[in-house]
């Protein structure tokens, strides 16, 4: 899922009036400052021009194996601390 700052802004707003703001959450931020190359002689760092950047950015969050994972990992959690290992449903 791809947003800009200010839909990522607008979103929390949203589950903070749902969940209160001390409610617990797992987030994984991603920005132009994270897309870049690392020469590997020199170890120097060189950030992608801003509409590549969002190109890589908008692929990494349109793709699905991520979410996938995500939600493998969370029913795993769910059946170990629930102690179960009944099949999880998600919807």
């Amino acid at each position: 899922m791809h947003r800009s700052l200010a839909e990522l802004r607008d979103r929390i707003e949203v589950l903070i009036n749902k969940h209160g703001e001390d409610a617990s959450v797992a987030a994984f931020i991603f920005t132009p400052a994270d897309v870049f190359t690392i020469d590997k002689e020199t170890f120097d760092e060189t950030y992608l021009p801003h509409d590549q950047a969002e190109e890589v950015l908008h692929a990494v969050g349109d793709n699905d194996y991520i979410y996938e994972q995500i939600g493998e990992i969370i029913d795993d959690e769910v059946r170990r601390v629930t102690k179960t290992n009944d099949d999880i449903i998600r919807i």
